[in-house]
């Protein structure tokens, strides 16, 4: 198994979906915790979590990294810190994952470590560059880009050369459906029990 350090960025303000997403339940464990098993399985490394709310996730999750980039600047400087914080404790590069993914991939870091960091994922066609692998060592090169007025992810995608790789569907589902309201939650319900029932 991998030992890549891992954050799981959780600073979205949920407007859309009213209360922090992080926390809302999927069949009876919070959204925090369902990418956090998948991310077990995946990696020994540590596994923190993004967040300008700390004590929001303090009982969710042991590690906490917050933005250095601060002002609201948007997922890059929560990916800019995961870079920081991953290059402190030693390691080449970190996982991104967002809060509200929980059906992501169980072979995530290791299909998007066989392209080579930098590497996004992708799924149906579209890119999903908030959910990457990202050299520690580009920490400064973001955050020239975030100061410079880079917002956007994709375009941080494509300005730092990053590898797209494509993920199939699992059960019909996109392995990267984000969850963003409570009717996508209530979909993600009906989804997650399909899932449960053709495991078992």
């Amino acid at each position: 198994m991998r030992s890549t350090p891992c954050v799981i960025l959780a600073g979205g303000g949920s407007r859309r979906f009213g209360t922090p997403k992080g926390l809302a339940l999927l069949n009876g464990r919070p959204l925090i915790a369902r990418v956090q098993d998948r991310l077990k399985a995946q990696t020994d490394g540590p596994i923190a979590v993004n967040t300008g709310s700390p004590n929001i996730y303090v009982d969710a999750i042991d590690l906490i990294v917050e933005d250095q980039l601060t002002g609201g600047l948007g997922p890059l400087a929560g990916v800019h810190a995961a870079m920081a914080w991953a290059r402190e404790q030693g390691a080449a590069q970190v996982l991104c994952a967002p809060v509200d993914t929980p059906f992501l991939p169980m072979d995530l870091l290791a299909a998007l470590d066989n392209a080579g960091a930098p590497a996004i994922s992708a799924s149906r066609g579209r890119a999903h560059p908030v959910c990457g692998l990202w050299p520690t060592a580009f920490a400064e090169a973001l955050e020239h880009a975030v100061k410079d007025g880079l917002r956007a992810a994709v375009e941080w995608g494509a300005q730092s050369g990053a590898k797209s790789v494509e993920f199939a569907d699992q059960d019909g589902v996109d392995p990267f459906f984000n969850i963003n309201t409570r009717e996508d939650l209530e979909t993600a319900e009906a989804a997650y029990r399909v899932s449960s029932t053709r495991e078992d």
